[in-house]
């Protein structure tokens, strides 16, 4: 399966600046929310339900995708930032 991101002119004006800035965790930001918008596209295509097996398919899929994208040295989220107070840290 090969998806592809249309990313619009501000998006790829945004790219290229933190390309050129050489800000890895911002380009990584930029493709995973543009990867997610187009994920849940896809999924909003999807009439029918599928079974277990097709979900399974999709859910590896996906996973070795996401995996092929992130470098071996990017460090695992700490127990806190995927904790509730962690993610709404800033809201409070």
């Amino acid at each position: 399966m090969t998806i592809t991101l249309e990313l619009s002119p501000e998006l790829q004006a945004r790219l290229r600046t933190n390309i050129a800035r050489r800000d890895s965790e911002s380009i990584r930001q930029l493709l995973a929310d543009t990867f997610t918008s187009k994920v849940e596209a896809l999924f909003q295509q999807t009439h029918s339900q599928i079974d277990d097996d097709e979900f399974e398919a999709v859910a590896d899929l996906l996973a070795n995708e996401f995996a092929a994208c992130v470098k071996s040295t990017t460090p695992p989220l700490s127990h806190y930032a995927v904790s509730r107070a962690g993610i709404y840290e800033e809201h409070a």
